[in-house]
């Protein structure tokens, strides 16, 4: 019966994001570790202190970095093909919580991309959506899979073109006018 049920169903596309970020930020700050106890060792400190202290002290900031950058990285989404296309999304902008609108009602994108030299481990797509009665929300933001990505990974490949093809008349910045431009996204952009 569930087999049955399963293959009734719309397709749905799910994509997680997040383990890579975080992974790196904590190889980094392992590799400052030594660097940051050796100047405060070197005499930049008033009193003296050991050196099992500083560590103690290092790999505590350590654990909080990893925790409050994997809270920050981590995101799903997923795209059901059938009811209108629907976008779910979760990440630290909606405080990990699903939230859920249709293609057809986002009325601009922007592109933030990471390599446009602002402090961005990735780029983030900001869709604004038509005020809705059943939502107080009309700002989506979501992730670029790719670190120092430039919007071309998914999920932010998928969703631009669901958008453009559900609503081609939808307002976009400059970043995803020469993304369109260029046909990476198997949809044309007329304008």
């Amino acid at each position: 019966m569930n087999r049955m049920l399963r293959a009734a169903a719309a397709p749905r596309r799910a994509f997680r994001t997040g383990g890579h970020t975080v992974a790196t930020v904590a190889v980094l700050y392992l590799l400052a570790l030594p660097i940051a106890a050796w100047i405060r060792q070197d005499g930049l400190q008033a009193g003296a202190s050991s050196f099992g202290h500083e560590l103690q002290l290092a790999l505590s900031l350590l654990g909080g970095l990893v925790g409050l950058v994997a809270a920050a990285a981590v995101q799903r989404v997923g795209l059901d093909e059938g009811h209108g296309g629907a976008i779910r999304y979760a990440n630290i902008t909606s405080g990990h919580r699903t939230r859920v609108f249709e293609p057809s009602e986002v009325q601009s994108m922007t592109l933030h991309r990471a390599k446009d030299g602002r402090l961005r481990l990735t780029s983030t797509l900001e869709l604004r959506l038509a005020p809705a009665a059943h939502r107080r929300w009309t700002t989506a933001t979501l992730f670029d899979g790719d670190m120092s990505g430039d919007g071309r990974a998914e999920p932010l490949a998928s969703i631009i073109r669901q958008v453009v093809q559900a609503r081609p008349e939808v307002s976009l910045d400059s970043n995803l006018r020469a993304l369109l431009a260029a046909r990476r996204f198997g949809a044309t952009l007329d304008r």
